[in-house]
C-alpha cells in the first residue's frame, strides 16, 4: 500500500468597495465540488460532508515520495531537507475543505502559499549513500528541480495573474 497526496486550492478574496477598510479578506475554496453520493444516498448518517473534491478533479495528485519528502517530511527515509514539518489546518480554512478532511481519512495536513512554495530554493541536489540488493554502496541523488517540476508546474499555472500570496495550497496524505 503506498502512500497518495491530496491537494486543495483556496484563493484569498477581498471585498472592493473604495470605502472598504477591511483587508483582511476570506479564504474560499476554488477546487471542483461535487455533490457526495454518500450523503446524498444516507443522509441520516454523519458520515460524509455533502460536496467533496474527487480525487480526480483535484489540482495534483502525481505519487511522488522525493516530493512528499521535500514538502513535507512524508516518506522522507534518506532525512532529505524539507519545506516544514505538517502544519496541520489553517485556522480560517473554507469549511468545504475542513469537512473533507475531517470526514476523510487522512493524516499529516499541511498548507502553503503560493508564494512559500515558489519562493523555495528547488535549486538543490541532496546525495544520500545507497545500497544495491547486492550490498554494494553507491552515492545516489534527489534533484529538487526534477521531482518537483510537475508540481510546481501546477503552482504557476494556479498563480497566473494572481497575487502568490492570495493562493493557498492545502495538502494532506493518506494510506
Amino acid at each position: 500500500m503506498g502512500t497518495d497526496i491530496h491537494c486543495f486550492v483556496e484563493r484569498k478574496m477581498y471585498r472592493s468597495s473604495i470605502y472598504e477598510t477591511d483587508r483582511s479578506g476570506k479564504w474560499i475554496s476554488i477546487d471542483k465540488w461535487t455533490k457526495s453520493e454518500w450523503a446524498i444516498l444516507y443522509p441520516e448518517r454523519d458520515e460524509a460532508p455533502a460536496w467533496v473534491v474527487e480525487s480526480n478533479d483535484m489540482v495534483f495528485k502525481d505519487r511522488n515520495y522525493d516530493l512528499f519528502a521535500i514538502l513535507a517530511n512524508i516518506r522522507n527515509s534518506e532525512n532529505m531537507p524539507y519545506i516544514s514539518e505538517p502544519r496541520g489546518l489553517p485556522e480560517d480554512v473554507s469549511e468545504e475543505i475542513r469537512l473533507q478532511i475531517k470526514y476523510g481519512e487522512y493524516h499529516s495536513t499541511t498548507w502553503f502559499t503560493a508564494n512559500e512554495l515558489l519562493e523555495f530554493n528547488w535549486n538543490q541536489t541532496f546525495e544520500y549513500e545507497d545500497e544495491t540488493m547486492d550490498g554494494e554502496k553507491l552515492i545516489d541523488s534527489v534533484n529538487y528541480m526534477e521531482c518537483g517540476s510537475a508540481f510546481l508546474d501546477v503552482v504557476g499555472r494556479l498563480v497566473g495573474r494572481e497575487e502568490p500570496s492570495d493562493l493557498r495550497i492545502i495538502i494532506t496524505f493518506d494510506c
